[in-house]
């Protein structure tokens, strides 16, 4: 029996000779189609760790805290998780804009992508979502979009926001003092999804 794959995601399809036999109507089809979608979805979920760093005097998590990561490739397509925790003696804000490095670069000719951490935002891609967690103020706790910039052969998501009105907004980004100032139990939490280069 000669099968075929069709060309944008793999799943087994009768040639013409067979579809004139009513191939189709056999469970072989399906059967091969169902161990095709099993084994695609499948995934495996790995662990990385990620690069916390601003666009000038860098960071400093503190002495317990931590920068943790995991994804699942699905042919190419990116889908995994951050969190920076802070904790602990000699956490730092550092200056600038924040970034929180990815564990494939993105791929620029599907996505919009930026070249530095401190580029206007609006017109590139969003990858994802994101909450900055205050822990002595929920005023200042929040959601966040995810964008993307890509410099060093490495790419960073960024954490926009404009979904906070309170305190007054100083900044479109996630940065040093805005919207909080780092300190013992905060952390950045990012989700996303993109196509890796």
């Amino acid at each position: 029996m000669v099968v075929n794959f069709t060309s944008n995601v793999g799943l087994a399809k009768p040639t013409d000779v067979e579809l004139a036999e009513n191939w189709v109507n056999f469970t072989q089809l399906q059967g091969d189609n169902n161990t095709i979608i099993q084994d695609e979805a499948n995934k495996v979920v790995t662990a990385y760790t990620p690069t916390f760093i601003t666009q000038g005097t860098q960071p400093n998590i503190g002495s317990g805290g931590s920068v943790l990561g995991e994804y699942i490739d699905n042919m190419g397509v990116i889908m995994g998780s951050a969190i920076v925790t802070f904790f602990g003696s000699g956490i730092a804000a550092g200056t600038g804009e924040y970034g929180i490095s990815l564990p494939f670069v993105v791929d620029n000719s599907f996505h919009s992508v930026g070249s530095a951490l401190n580029s206007t935002p609006g017109s590139f891609s969003v990858i994802g979502e994101g909450f900055v967690y205050d822990a002595s103020a929920s005023s200042t706790s929040g959601s966040v979009a995810i964008d993307c910039v890509t410099f060093g052969g490495v790419s960073y998501a960024r954490m926009l926001t404009e979904a906070f009105t309170s305190p007054a907004k100083t900044s479109r980004f996630v940065r040093d003092a805005m919207p909080i100032t780092v300190a013992a139990d905060d952390r950045f939490i990012i989700n996303f999804l993109y196509k890796k280069l």
